[in-house]
């Protein structure tokens, strides 16, 4: 279910982490956990999390507006709260951001259904930003060069359409590739192909 830079974020305080990290662990995520969010906004990264996990009582709202702002609205979130679980608290947490919100003593296979539910729903969604990412690197000749090759043009075509010469363009090429994390043309083709039927 998971690749190597999957991750979940989970700020929770020390009576229930553990419980959490292991909950996490059965959905082959590594774990970032956190006592406190200021510590794990000290401690984020480039790459958003698979899932964030944040308790209410731990400054879990005010981190998610923060989240939200770093990585936007595909990052799945959870609130969870041990005592702020009316129905008003809920609909606070859902308006700051949360794709759910939910009690401690929720049912742990329940809570687990959950998430899996939310991580699932969203990885085309986190993939396709993360193709944009990698993509936005490209300088303009590399992004020119990767649309001929896109339309199916030939490394010599290619040259011809753009004025410049086949080993410029294969220098072109290899850039990008190294840029995209890919080791051929066809997934790279194959990268700008899915980045734009996802509209990014």
């Amino acid at each position: 279910m998971s690749t190597e830079d999957e991750y979940a974020l989970v700020v929770a305080g020390d009576h229930v982490r553990s419980a959490y990290v292991a909950l996490v662990g059965r959905l082959g995520l590594r774990c970032a956990d956190f006592g406190r969010a200021t510590d794990a906004a000290a401690w984020l990264n480039g790459s958003a999390p698979a899932v964030a996990i944040l308790e209410v009582e731990d400054g879990g709202c005010g981190f998610l507006r923060e989240l939200r702002d770093r990585y936007g609205p595909d990052m799945p979130a959870v609130l969870i709260s041990a005592d702020r679980t009316t129905p008003a608290d809920v609909v606070a947490g859902l308006l700051v951001g949360a794709d759910d919100y939910a009690a401690e003593s929720m049912d742990a296979e329940e809570f687990l259904a959950r998430v899996r539910r939310l991580v699932d729903r969203t990885k085309p969604a986190r993939g396709a930003t993360a193709d944009l990412r990698r993509l936005s690197s490209l300088t303009q000749r590399e992004r020119e060069v990767l649309a001929l090759t896109t339309e199916g043009m030939t490394q010599k075509q290619v040259a011809t359409a753009m004025g410049i010469s086949i080993k410029t363009v294969g220098a072109h090429m290899q850039n990008l590739l190294g840029k995209l994390g890919v080791h051929s043309r066809m997934e790279a083709v194959a990268l700008a192909a899915r980045a734009a039927s996802a509209g990014v």
